[in-house]
């Protein structure tokens, strides 16, 4: 498909959109960034191919889509911000490194009481022999998969989203702890989708904690289906440009002791995730 000079590929049926015809490291025109808008609501994840940019033009290519967004995770990440903006966040792992972001399936910073909208990752160092991979997931997908009783028990309910279960103990940083919606509504489209993960979700609200636990074991699986997941291997200068309202992902770290390094820059969001 092609909209405002820009095409469209989907790289599977549920997730996941490759674009092509367009220069990231150049100003956009106004259609090319509604177009992507569009994309961006219907496929949760776009990548792109053999896009050189500098952070300039990465923070200008955010910023097309509102505000920058500022790690709440602070001092308790893998990744680091660069010394001159730190929305920018650098994300270089090697033979020294301890951890990688982002092993476990999760949505951005789902902890906040509003998490960003949006992050975008530009990969400039790849690991060789195909290491280094990451894996999206549409929630979409999986909200529309879950029976009919299920959805409707689910509707109503809230969860607690705490930073301390997934960023690092003993930091300065003080993690947020929020409360959403566990089926919310992306304000883009009006899609349903489930919105619990494995990373920060602790427990559903209101019900007894042995419930929750065997709920939220069930989810976080049933969110893992590889039915409704894509894998995506980076190159040298690919983008990846994933929603945190309707997609999930996870890093995978096969590739010690060689490096992966890039740099990842985020949307502010603008509200908390909408109750079905």
């Amino acid at each position: 498909m092609a909209v405002a000079s820009i095409a469209i590929t989907p790289l599977s049926p549920c997730v996941g959109a490759e674009i092509e015809n367009i220069d990231l490291t150049k100003p956009l025109s106004q259609d090319q960034v509604s177009a992507l808008k569009d994309a961006l609501g219907k496929y949760c994840v776009l990548f792109f191919r053999d896009q050189p940019i500098d952070l300039a033009a990465h923070r200008r290519f955010a910023q097309y889509f509102g505000e920058l967004h500022i790690h709440v995770g602070g001092e308790g990440t893998a990744s680091k911000p660069d010394p001159n903006y730190p929305e920018a966040r650098v994300q270089h792992f090697d033979r020294n490194s301890k951890r990688v972001s982002g092993e476990v399936w999760h949505t951005d910073q789902s902890c906040a009481a509003i998490p960003p909208m949006a992050s975008i990752l530009h990969q400039t160092i790849i690991p060789p022999d195909g290491g280094g991979d990451t894996l999206f997931a549409s929630m979409y997908a999986a909200y529309d998969a879950l029976s009919d009783r299920m959805k409707a028990f689910l509707t109503g309910l809230t969860a607690t989203h705490d930073g301390n279960k997934l960023f690092d103990k003993g930091t300065k940083t003080v993690y947020p702890i929020s409360s959403h919606t566990v089926i919310a509504v992306h304000p883009w489209t009006g899609q349903k989708l489930l919105y619990v993960n494995r990373g920060q979700t602790t427990h559903l609200n209101d019900i007894p904690r042995e419930e929750s636990d065997a709920i939220l074991g069930f989810l976080f699986q049933h969110i893992e289906n590889p039915e409704w997941q894509m894998r995506f291997h980076w190159r040298e200068h690919s983008i990846a440009f994933w929603d945190n309202r309707c997609a999930q992902h996870r890093a995978i770290w096969d590739y010690w002791p060689n490096v992966r390094s890039g740099v990842r820059v985020q949307i502010k969001g603008t509200q908390p995730p909408i109750p079905a």
